[in-house]
């Protein structure tokens, strides 16, 4: 007998059902559809929850993904679908959004004394300048870890590779600070270009491990992952740099965004689970 529950769920419960079922065996939509043999666009619809597929469909694709097909043998084996996301990544995200906002308010105080030091004014560096760089660092990192761990959970390792790039490329570039302090000043506007365009390199691979990330985590990555794309690419201009400084906020607040919403998220995958049982 075929689980009536799973097959009169209602979308987008059963979407998230089977995406998280996919997930858990390492299945690609590809390579459920070839198993299937349904198309593809079928099965994105589905996983979106967007249609609501007939009942042979529901049971071709349980076979498939092995999801218990009678109550008995469900309760022989394990009753639930293991989550994409843990309980302790949960807590894991939403303290790297948390990190996050640390790390933006920091930022925003360097930003503003890094422009006064390399104004050529009279201004003197602060006795906690280090302390700040090294602030700044430390929490971009906690930042960035959430996201590794994002990457690290969806398969994507362009945003696991992206997220450690950016907080190798701020470490040298926060050494960089640290080891010149106010001595870089316009005689040395060439290490100012450098860092800027070294900043926006680095965060090309981090903006398409967002994108990619849309088909497993939802179209905001794609958004964001755009911003951060034309965000690069504004740094690496260099004469665009203030408009730069701009949308480096707007970019930061939504990926601080993304962090807290993926963490939430839990909740709703946790009923998704309990639904299958």
């Amino acid at each position: 007998m075929v689980n009536q529950q799973l097959t009169t769920m209602k979308q987008p419960e059963l979407g998230k059902v089977i995406q998280q079922r996919r997930l858990s065996k390492g299945m690609t939509q590809e390579e459920l559809v070839e198993r299937c043999n349904i198309n593809v666009r079928t099965i994105q619809r589905i996983e979106a929850g967007e249609v609501t597929p007939r009942a042979y469909t529901v049971r071709t694709i349980m076979e498939v993904l092995e999801i218990p097909m009678s109550i008995e043998t469900e309760e022989k084996k394990d009753k639930s679908i293991p989550p994409l996301f843990s309980y302790l990544d949960k807590r894991q995200l939403w303290w790297a959004g948390l990190t996050g906002i640390v790390y933006f308010i920091l930022s925003s105080f360097e930003i503003l004394w890094n422009m006064a030091l390399m104004s050529g004014e009279e201004v003197q560096q602060p006795e906690y300048f280090v302390m700040l760089k090294v602030a700044v660092l430390v929490t971009y990192a906690g930042f960035a870890y959430g996201f590794w761990l994002l990457g690290k959970r969806t398969g994507n390792q362009v945003l696991q590779l992206g997220a450690v790039f950016l907080i190798l490329v701020n470490a040298v570039l926060i050494g960089v600070d640290i080891y010149y302090g106010k001595g870089m000043a316009s005689e040395d506007i060439w290490i100012g270009v450098f860092e800027v365009v070294a900043f926006g390199i680095s965060m090309i691979p981090f903006s398409l491990g967002l994108i990619m990330s849309k088909k497993q985590l939802g179209q905001p990555y794609l958004v964001v992952g755009a911003l951060g794309l034309v965000n690069a690419f504004i740094f690496i201009s260099v004469i665009l740099v203030l408009i730069g400084v701009l949308t480096g906020a707007a970019f930061d607040i939504a990926c601080i965004y993304l962090l807290f919403q993926q963490s939430q998220k839990q909740k709703e995958e946790s009923f998704v689970e309990a639904a299958v049982q």
